[in-house]
């Protein structure tokens, strides 16, 4: 750290890449890539370097407020802390339930758990993490003896063979994929294999793409076991000497997978051939690491698909060793954190049980008097329960769950039974913020303080750099405070984060169980000063305090007896479709989560701009569906709406749509509404990757677009509706069915100002109307009853308020001779793929380097590096072709 910078950690994936933020203290500042961290060496993908763009106070909550009335924080406290005590003596400690976020920092997590679990007896206490990683930490810990991830970042640069099965790496964890990408390209030796359903950017840079059917990953794992044995590709010497169950593990995948290799990769959806090649390259390549992330944990079988990829990293002792692990790579930034201080509903502190040795050294070291003793409820569970009337009181922390959670119809009904809520969070808007009897201020990204674990155990400081605006408060603030109302004063008395790490670091050394990996003896004593300067370093550390990279690299697993276990497993499939598409939920590249922080920013907005479903061109004739049209996307559990694009790498039978829009940013929310509450009957982490539903058109009267600071109600009244940010102001995409244009024009002119300038055509098929250039407020508007108009987005920012501008330039939304630049490609230098594409046609010789060169493309962030070679590849191949011709 510089006199003139301050080192922080992203807010976004589980990648955990360093900041470098200028001390400006300001809130408009550019970030840049920490080049000395070890999880990113200065990269940012696209959605860190617009980090600086997330900070402005814009929609932030700055009071707290209990019954939609501002009050203190004390007024707040004393009503939160008095209506504890009183459902805890009436209803028991069971009847409350906390929930919470791997947004949150270690910290927080820590002071949550030690109330809810140490203090007031309950441990219905769960995290969004159980949406995301909760199958792989269960089969970590069945097999390995804890929830440890053996490996490192340094392992997918050093392997000869990496296996990426349900990540999409170039979208959800693009700084790791670059990671890859350098280290291909400098050893053109490695291999690389992605096993997804769909076409992604990712696949499209492999060397093998396996197009499995969706849900038949296990079968193939299980299958690549039995081959493997068939033909003398395991180490029966690590077999024999640090393992146990391996007998029974074979053959339960010899019957599942059967016998015959034709009929697998025909039941897996595969040509035989690539199945072979797939094996035979396992076979061959020692340094393998086989990563994988919600394609496999967001299944009803998501344990024992994860399993399935750990038995076969044992069997041929691919583990703990450089270039060779498996690899489950985290969603959220704090997935790790939160596991480590007992954040899921079955853990308690530093990766210790429910057993009995687990809560006597618990309850001694916090001095707890009413530590529960049995798991709580899990995610699903505890919205379940709460719907049956069972959870009096739901504290809610920096997670969304109508948004996240599935069946989002009975979350609502969930959360209009329970008692009180609680919730506390950042923003002014979301979809569980109605639900809420107190909302408290939290402090968000740059402005809290504390430590992250990413998902190689890398553990960094979050440190604040900006003044907390308003009455923010830190998360674990409020929660000690709570605990020191209810008579817990010396347990909850911090000083700070510095305090609260200290006594978590303590806690981790405190009487372990044996072979267990999880400490942080060297960081136990430190000063506040020292933490303030923690340097990042992963977990655990050797006797002489410094960091191990990789775990089990002796044989030694953290079971009790020190062997690892082979766990057969038959992993469960899917229901078929029949009739019913498919839905495959996952991320954009450019998004995060409920677009909470990218929402805001105009440029992360455009390389996606609407809420799409996406259906192969075939599927879409079969049921007399049209691009660009909003379709109904429904089921037994409710339904949503989207707007339609086609892909022809779009797998047949199945449908894709993203899992960020929600209420705030779709007046017909999103995939929640959809995807059914079945879970892995283990881990219990929802199958989100899964749900059968049907798409229906809908018939249009006139779709429109509107620009302004806010949608008026003679506008929004009927509409279907999409918004995204344009920088201080909103798009929202408009569509009807029962309002005509003629209704919607004419109740706009009555309630519109009269300066407004106003185009049409005289058959009365589409009108627009703007204010004059210059005038405030400002706005845009465009009706069409045949498609919906789209003005140049970049222009009509460039010259909101412009009175320099032509009226016709204004009305139009764009300059009268722009073309149509299709989508947006490079977020960094706005680069459409028009402008790729005229660049290619005026240079028919150019390759990458010399479009990135005269671009800028790719040449940032590189996030859409992918994206912008397929583009070059597609536009030589079309010359070639004409040439040919």
């Amino acid at each position: 750290m510089t006199d003139r910078s301050l080192h922080t950690t992203c807010a976004y994936c589980g990648v955990g890449c360093g900041v470098e933020i200028p001390h400006s203290g300001d809130r408009d500042i550019q970030v840049s890539g920490l080049a000395d961290h070890p999880a990113n060496q200065g990269r940012l993908c696209v959605k860190g370097t617009h980090l600086g763009e997330v900070l402005p106070l814009q929609q932030r909550l700055l009071r707290p407020k209990l019954a939609g009335k501002t009050v203190s924080w004390d007024t707040a406290l004393d009503f939160i802390s008095q209506t504890i005590d009183r459902v805890r003596t009436e209803t028991g400690p069971d009847s409350l339930g906390f929930y919470l976020s791997g947004q949150l920092l270690t910290e927080d997590y820590y002071v949550a758990n030690k109330l809810a679990k140490g203090f007031l007896g309950t441990a219905n206490l769960d995290t969004n993490s159980r949406l995301c990683m909760s199958s792989a930490v269960a089969a970590y810990q069945q097999s390995l003896g804890e929830d440890a991830v053996p490996g490192c970042y340094n392992d997918l640069e050093q392997a000869d063979l990496v296996i990426l099965v349900g990540s999409n790496l170039a979208w959800a964890h693009p700084v790791l994929f670059q990671r890859l990408q350098a280290a291909r390209k400098a050893r053109p030796q490695m291999r690389l294999v992605v096993i997804d359903p769909r076409a992604t950017d990712t696949s499209r840079a492999a060397d093998l793409h396996l197009p499995l059917k969706p849900g038949t990953d296990g079968r193939l794992f299980n299958g690549a076991l039995a081959w493997l044995a068939d033909n003398n590709a395991l180490d029966t010497d690590f077999i024999d000497q640090h393992t146990e169950q391996f007998e029974d593990t074979l053959a339960a995948a010899r019957h599942h997978a059967g016998a015959n290799w034709a009929a697998l990769a025909d039941d897996c959806g595969l040509a035989l051939v690539d199945l072979l090649q797939f094996f035979d390259w396992l076979a061959t390549t020692p340094k393998t690491v086989t990563a994988w992330s919600m394609g496999i944990n967001q299944s009803r079988s998501g344990v024992a698909k994860s399993q399935a990829i750990i038995n076969l990293h044992l069997a041929t002792g691919r583990i703990g060793k450089v270039g060779a692990t498996p690899f489950s790579i985290t969603g959220q930034p704090n997935a790790m954190g939160g596991r480590e201080v007992g954040g899921l509903a079955n853990q308690l502190a530093s990766h210790r049980g429910f057993t009995e040795t687990d809560c006597n050294a618990v309850t001694r070291f916090w001095n707890a008097p009413n530590l529960a003793c049995k798991p709580g409820l899990k995610a699903v569970d505890l919205f379940e329960a709460a719907a049956r009337g069972e959870i009096k009181v739901l504290w809610i922390m920096a997670t969304n769950p109508l948004a996240s959670l599935p069946d989002a119809n009975r979350v609502r009904e969930a959360l209009a039974r329970v008692e009180t809520v609680i919730v506390s969070d950042v923003v002014t808007d979301n979809d569980t913020l109605a639900y809420a009897d107190v909302i408290l201020p939290a402090l968000a990204w740059g402005e809290k303080d504390g430590t992250v674990t990413n998902s190689e155990r890398c553990l960094s400081r979050q440190r604040g750099f900006l003044l907390p605006p308003g009455d923010a408060k830190p998360d674990w603030w409020a929660l000690a405070e709570v605990g020191k109302r209810l008579g817990y004063e010396a347990a909850f008395n911090y000083s700070g984060p510095a305090a609260i790490f200290a006594e978590h670091a303590a806690m981790s050394v405190f009487e372990p169980a044996p072979n267990r990996q999880f400490g942080l003896q060297p960081l136990t004593n430190l000063t506040p000063r020292e933490y303030d300067n923690l340097a990042p370093s992963q977990w655990p550390y050797d006797a002489e305090g410094l960091s191990r990279a990789r775990l089990f690299g002796d044989g030694l697993f953290a079971t009790a007896n020190g062997r690892a276990r082979f766990v057969p497993v038959a992993p469960a499939e899917p229901d078929a479709a029949g009739k019913q598409l498919r839905l495959n939920t996952g991320r954009l590249r450019d998004q995060w989560h409920s677009m909470t922080r990218t929402g805001l920013v105009s440029r992360l907005g455009q390389h996606r701009p609407d809420f799409c479903l996406t259906l192969h061109p075939a599927d879409a004739a079969e049921r007399g569906l049209l691009e660009g049209q909003p379709v109904r996307v429904t089921n037994a559990f409710g339904h949503f709406v989207a707007v339609l694009a086609l892909d022809s790498s779009q797998r047949r039978g199945d449908a894709f749509a993203p899992m960020h829009w929600n209420e705030t940013f779709a007046a017909a929310g999103g995939v929640a509404r959809v995807i059914p509450p079945v879970v892995d009957p283990q881990s219990g982490q929802p199958e989100s990757k899964h749900a059968l539903v049907s798409v229906e058109p809908m018939s249009l009267s006139c779709a429109g677009t509107y620009v302004a600071e806010h949608l008026p109600e003679t506008l929004a009244r009927g509409a279907i509706w999409f918004k995204r940010s344009l920088g201080g102001k909103w798009l929202w995409s408009l569509f009807y069915t029962d309002r005509t244009l003629s209704d919607i024009t004419e109740h706009w002119q009555n309630a519109a100002p009269d300066t407004g300038i106003t185009l049409t055509d005289s058959e009365q098929h589409w009108f627009q109307q703007a204010s004059p250039p210059g005038q405030t407020p400002a706005y845009w508007l465009g009706v069409n009853d045949r498609q919906r108009p789209v003005p140049d987005t970049d222009w009509l920012q460039q010259h909101w308020q412009n009175a320099e501008v032509s009226l016709e330039d204004w009305l139009a939304g764009k300059p009268g001779e722009a073309n149509p630049r299709g989508d947006l490609i490079c977020t960094c230098y706005s680069v459409y793929e028009r402008d790729i594409e005229n660049y290619l046609t005026r240079h028919s010789k150019a390759g990458l380097a010399e479009v990135q060169r005269a671009l800028k493309c790719s040449t940032q962030c590189g996030s859409c590096l992918e994206e912008v070679s397929a583009l070059v590849q597609a536009c030589t191949v079309t010359a070639v072709n004409v040439e040919t011709a």
